[in-house]
């Protein structure tokens, strides 16, 4: 476990620069004005987070990885950098398009697609394998992107489901270095991931769940991001029908925010939530 206390300290000392880096340039949060309006006070917050998180973890793995996951390695790293060019356009107030992000993911995750159809097969044709790794991704980038709107939770909930894979180097790394960053990002966050590293730990999660042969567990264990994604879907299809929203808000958790719960709560409660899945599907991966 070396490698995980390794990873959270010098996350710890990279994000906590970062932020410093992030002040002393003036470059914060532009916080949606449609929001809930307790998220207004968080204008300003240094962004891009995961540019120290995911630095830290490159390294400690880069100088300790053993385990035959580069290829993960380079979709976390692609996206990542996907993610840093949209947050960065963002503050700029010239947000990439929806159809260029969706172009350049497709690209990235058919590519680590077909190296991962090399490594597990889940069904007799390659084709397919890649077809469904492919989809899979695209629906875990995009869904802990989501996922990533309350201070602390997507960090807590990829610690929760990182956990069954803990004795990997990778895995180990990026725990430590996501500890490392909620010490950060607990309430009242001091810097957000950003795109930058909600879409590259969506990808790590994704990739894990397929090199692992545990792919048809992930959505017990991603059970609150794929709510995320699904509250969203619900909300839009009922208000172009109805024109009435069906939850407060989305994603779920501001639904719950305006619901009363504060911030802390939705965590806690939401991590709960993970940690009861993620023994689950251990539970039942363990029969088999």
């Amino acid at each position: 476990m070396r490698n995980l206390v390794a990873a959270g300290l010098l996350s710890w000392f990279l994000v906590g620069l970062w932020i410093t880096l992030m002040q002393s340039l003036r470059m914060g949060k532009q916080v949606r004005s449609d929001g809930p309006q307790s998220h207004l006070s968080k204008t300003g917050t240094p962004s891009m987070g995961g540019v120290g998180f995911l630095l830290a973890a490159a390294l400690v793995y880069a100088l300790i990885g053993t385990d035959k996951l580069a290829g993960l390695w380079l979709l976390m790293l692609g996206l990542a950098l996907l993610g840093l060019t949209d947050d960065l356009a963002g503050s700029l107030r010239r947000p990439l398009k929806a159809r260029e992000k969706l172009a350049v993911q497709v690209l990235m995750s058919l590519v680590f697609a077909v190296w991962a159809s090399r490594q597990v097969h889940y069904t007799p044709y390659p084709v397919l394998d890649i077809l469904i790794f492919t989809l899979v991704l695209m629906a875990t980038s995009n869904a802990f992107n989501f996922t990533d709107g309350v201070d602390g939770l997507l960090a807590s909930l990829t610690v929760v489901m990182m956990l069954p894979f803990v004795g990997l180097p990778l895995a180990q790394t990026m725990v430590g270095a996501l500890l490392g960053f909620l010490w950060h990002n607990s309430p009242k966050a001091s810097v957000f991931m950003g795109d930058t590293g909600s879409m590259a730990l969506g990808a790590l999660v994704g990739g894990l769940f397929i090199l692992e042969g545990k792919l048809w567990y992930l959505p017990l264990v991603a059970l609150i991001p794929v709510l995320e994604v699904l509250s969203v879907l619900i909300q839009v299809t009922y208000f172009r029908r109805t024109g009435r929203r069906f939850f407060r808000m989305s994603p779920l958790h501001h639904h719950f925010e305006l619901s009363g719960w504060p911030e802390s709560k939705v965590v806690f409660r939401f991590t709960v939530v993970t940690a009861l899945c993620t023994a689950l599907a251990v539970g039942l991966w363990g029969v088999r």
